[in-house]
């Protein structure tokens, strides 16, 4: 069974993970949606911070304190910010 994706969402996907990349000055083929930002990619609760800060401004797109707090992978930042 295949499953079918909205155009919109595909792009949204590609946009926001071609920035993640960018602010991680990380090729995409090594962040997948079980890649964990403290552990795998070494970042502190600073960086992650100012990773969420970053694809906020270039995605227009705000996430809460609360949201923000529970973010421990590339899956939670697609997540949050492809819902």
């Amino acid at each position: 069974m295949t499953q079918v994706t909205h155009p919109a969402m595909t792009s949204r996907s590609a946009l926001l993970m071609q920035n993640l990349s960018s602010e991680l000055r990380l090729p995409g083929h090594r962040l997948h949606t079980f890649t964990r930002l403290r552990e795998d990619l070494f970042l502190d609760a600073l960086d992650i911070e100012l990773l969420v800060a970053g694809l906020e401004s270039r995605l227009e797109y705000y996430l809460t304190e609360e949201e923000a707090s529970q973010i421990e992978t590339v899956g939670d930042l697609q997540h949050y910010f492809l819902r």
